[in-house]
This record gives structure tokens, C-alpha cells and sequence, in this order.
């Protein structure tokens, strides 16, 4: 009972990540691969949590390439057969053969008039096409300010490009044993002051039945460093305060395991502070391991990193102690 009050009194004194305690079987892991929440919000909006701005920041680029260039496209075929419908005849410079033709044209200058580039073969010469033209100018300018402010703001976003293993090991350190993962920094640029915070937690039934989810801030052997140019291996050491003290691989995998880990570091290129998340499932979990270095010295005395082999490990001896 006196460790059990040990872990519960951690709990409460560690600052709290924000994750309800209620104990849900079948549940997803909480935090994605790509450090998104694995949450699904209902706003009562009818556009939900859908906000264009943020939208367009946090997209892929290929959505964002996919609805700017569709947008573009669209706005000139409806420009174009407005053209066409209020006639040709309008537009001085329109020498199409065929009804196709003379969209194709009407099409090309709703083109130069969105991007207000004006050739001068054709130009407006009717009160109404005039009218039109002049909308369309202005809708461009709008819309390329837009893209322009959007297209920056997804540039100039600070991006953490921080690579994980895919497991979390239980390796031998010292005389206990310490749960470990490694980090490696994608991108060419220096990351400096580097920290981490880590989090597990797990289903504790309360005996009548009922389970809830404990949470517990994990201590670091080293939770922060100076400089990051290669790996880190960031190691909790399992001693008598640690939930996962005694605990089996079978016992972390009915009990739900998760693991959370918060990295946060100054980047010396958008010279701001960036943010990288993580979590590791039951199933993620290796006992008995260690890791590889995932470096080496060339032949020229240059240290090669290997992001390829981040994670790699082998396979150790570990002895799990017994539960007082």
C-alpha cells in the first residue's frame, strides 16, 4: 500500500497533460504519429471545427495545392461563361472560329483579368462586360492576397521534424532497469536546449469493478540538454516510485500502458521555440533490449548519422523484480 500512495501522491503533485481519467476499454491511442490529438471535437457549428485559416496552415500540401489551383480554375470557368453568355461581342480580341473557341478565349481573358496581368489583345469594350471584368480584377487581388498570407504563414511555421523509434524498450541500466526510447532530429538545423517530459499512465481497477486512468509524471535520468546534432536516448529509470516498477509485459498490456512525451527545443533557423508530440502504445513496449548507436566516424574522422537506424536494438538479459 505505501508504494501505491507513493505513485498516487506523484500523480497529483505532476502537472496535469489535460486527459480525462475515466476507464474506456477500446479506445485509440490519444496522440497520432504526427503529433496530432486523436480527438474528435463536436462544436455545434454547422462547419464544425473547421476554421479556413488554421485550415489552410496546418494542411498537407496537397490538399493545400489541390483546392488553391481547383479554386483558381473554377473561379475562371464561371468568369468565363458569364463572358460568354453576356456575348463575345463585348470583348474586342475574341477571334474563336466555333462556339468552343470563343469560350476558350472568354476563358483566357478571365484569366488575364483575374491575375489582372492584362495583355491588351483583348480588352472589355461593352458597359456590362466592364462591370464584370472590374469585379473580377478585384476578387483577384483578394484571392491572391489570401494564398500569398497563407503560403507565407506555412513557411514561416516553425516545423519539428523529430524522428522516433517505433519501440520503447525496457533495457538494463545501472543495477534496475530504465524504460527508453530514442529521438533524432530529421532536419539539417540545429536544435538547441532541447527538453523532455514524459507521461505514462494505465487502468488501476478501483475494486468494485470500476477502473479509472492513472497518470504519472516520470523522472528523467536527464530531461534536458544542451545541444542535439545527433540522437538523444531519453531513459526513465524504474525504481520503487515508478508504476512500472515489477510490472511484466503481460502486466503493462492489461494494465494499458501509454506513454506520452512532450519535446521542446529552440531552433536556431526560424529562431523560435518548437514543440514536438508523441505517445507509445501497450503494444510498443520491448523488454529485455538496447539500443544501437545510430552513428559512426567515416573514414575522414566526420560523425555519420544514420536516421534509418534510429530505433534499432538488440536483444538482453534483464531481470524483473518482484513486487513488495
Amino acid at each position: 500500500m505505501a508504494r501505491r500512495r507513493n505513485i498516487f501522491d506523484r500523480t497529483r503533485s505532476g502537472e496535469d497533460i489535460g486527459l480525462d481519467r475515466s476507464g474506456q476499454s477500446g479506445r485509440q491511442r490519444t496522440i497520432n504519429l504526427d503529433g496530432s490529438y486523436n480527438i474528435e471535437r463536436k462544436t455545434g457549428r454547422v462547419l464544425g471545427n473547421f476554421y479556413p485559416y488554421h485550415w489552410f496552415i496546418t494542411t498537407s500540401w496537397s490538399h493545400y495545392w489541390l483546392l488553391v489551383l481547383g479554386f483558381y480554375g473554377v473561379m475562371n470557368i464561371i468568369f468565363a461563361s458569364i463572358y460568354y453568355a453576356i456575348g463575345v461581342d463585348q470583348i474586342n480580341g475574341i477571334h474563336g472560329h466555333s462556339a468552343f473557341g470563343n469560350f476558350l478565349y472568354c476563358f483566357f481573358f478571365s484569366v488575364q483579368s483575374f491575375t489582372t496581368v492584362g495583355y491588351g489583345g483583348m480588352y472589355p469594350v461593352g458597359k456590362l462586360a466592364n462591370f464584370v471584368s472590374a469585379i473580377e480584377a478585384f476578387t483577384g487581388l483578394m484571392t491572391f492576397a489570401l494564398a500569398t498570407g497563407t503560403l507565407y504563414g506555412r513557411f514561416s511555421k516553425p516545423v519539428s521534424k523529430i524522428r522516433y523509434s517505433k519501440n520503447i524498450i525496457i533495457a538494463p541500466y545501472r543495477d534496475i532497469t530504465g524504460m527508453q526510447f530514442m529521438v533524432a532530429n530529421e532536419m539539417s538545423s540545429e536544435l538547441v536546449e532541447m527538453e523532455a517530459r514524459v507521461n505514462i499512465s494505465w487502468f488501476e481497477d478501483e475494486g468494485d469493478g470500476k477502473k479509472i486512468r492513472r497518470f504519472q509524471q516520470v523522472k528523467l535520468e536527464i530531461d534536458k540538454i544542451a545541444m542535439f546534432p545527433t540522437s538523444w536516448i531519453i531513459n526513465h529509470p524504474i525504481d520503487e516510485e515508478s508504476a512500472l516498477f515489477g510490472r511484466t509485459l503481460k502486466d503493462i498490456q492489461d494494465m494499458d500502458f501509454e506513454v506520452f512525451v512532450l519535446l521542446k527545443g529552440f531552433d536556431n533557423v526560424f529562431a523560435q521555440t518548437i514543440y514536438s508530440r508523441h505517445s507509445f502504445m501497450e503494444e510498443q513496449f520491448i523488454f529485455g533490449a538496447k539500443f544501437r548507436r545510430p552513428f559512426e566516424i567515416n573514414n575522414e574522422g566526420r560523425v555519420v548519422m544514420d536516421l534509418n537506424k534510429v530505433g534499432d536494438f538488440d536483444r538482453v538479459e534483464i531481470a524483473i523484480p518482484e513486487l513488495a
